[in-house]
């Protein structure tokens, strides 16, 4: 393999060096691809199968896109550096799932642009999502390392900050053309504003410790009942005092709040672990990640 293709294919560091850990991120990235074509293969994506493929495509875009922007504030927290070494292959993975998801929604509409403009025009959903689409792939043309040194890092920080409008549009974008199943949605609000909340620890300088946990968990379970119950009453015009009792009745089901703030709890606690052992075997290493 010629040694300048080595360092730009995704399971290699950039040394051009195998990487165990980038390859399985590469690997789990294309899983649901993988599974989405088997299904349309065996015919199991149910009555309307290009419609099914658009949700499930449009879906692991927005769950990804939460991942990649989740990467910094666990990069803190955990103190692995490895993890910032794929927010860029998470990044284009995105925008791949993304790219499919529209490519799906425009086959179902023949490709008839005076229908996918008229669609984008009249639907808010489209065109929010369409927005999304638009920054997603600014952010996409602009992750290569000379677009980097072209623009400055500063500049291309600053560029880069739009993921998390761009994600608050796609979560927008979600709710809009849900139904009643409100629960994925209210999930990845929660988990969203944790790690954006836990961003703004970090920012201020703070140890991660419980109180970074606390404050995770605090903030999804807050954000999650908050966008399931807002939604609710926006989408059906009843009363929201039942879905805000919902929240705290867990006879019927456990509310999505809950599955938000345990997430929220389980990853800012591995990572803060993850941490306190990797100092621990190297002593000067916390103060080199805060500095």
């Amino acid at each position: 393999m010629p040694e300048t293709l080595a360092p730009l294919l995704p399971w290699t560091d950039r040394t051009g060096r195998f990487s165990t850990f980038r390859a399985a991120v590469f690997v789990a990235m294309w899983l649901p691809a993988v599974d989405l074509v088997q299904r349309w293969a065996r015919d199991d994506l149910g009555p309307r199968p290009l419609a099914e493929a658009i949700h499930v495509s449009g879906d692991w875009a927005v769950r990804l896109l939460l991942l990649a922007v989740a990467i910094t504030p666990l990069r803190h927290l955990g103190g692995s550096a490895r993890l910032i070494g794929v927010r860029r292959m998470i990044g284009l993975a995105v925008l791949a799932y993304t790219a499919v998801h529209v490519t799906l929604w425009a086959a179902d509409l023949g490709f008839a642009p005076t229908t996918l403009g008229f669609e984008i025009a009249v639907r808010p959903y489209l065109a929010i999502g369409f927005i999304a689409l638009v920054g997603l792939a600014a952010l996409g043309a602009t992750s290569r390392d000379a677009v980097v040194a072209r623009l400055g890092a500063e500049r291309w920080k600053r560029l880069h900050r739009l993921v998390h409008p761009i994600l608050i549009l796609a979560l927008v974008h979600l709710f809009l053309q849900s139904k009643l199943d409100l629960g994925q949605g209210a999930i990845l609000t929660g988990l969203a504003f944790a790690g954006l909340a836990v961003r703004m620890q970090i920012d201020l300088r703070a140890a991660p410790g419980i109180g970074t946990v606390a404050i995770a968990v605090l903030t999804a379970f807050v954000f999650a009942a908050a966008a399931e119950t807002v939604w609710f009453g926006l989408k059906t015009g009843r009363s929201i005092l039942p879905l805000v009792e919902a929240n705290f009745a867990f006879s019927a089901r456990i509310a999505p709040a809950w599955w938000a703030a345990a997430i929220a709890a389980a990853v800012t606690s591995v990572a803060i672990t993850v941490r306190r052992s990797v100092v621990r075997r190297s002593p000067g290493r916390e103060k080199n990640d805060r500095s």
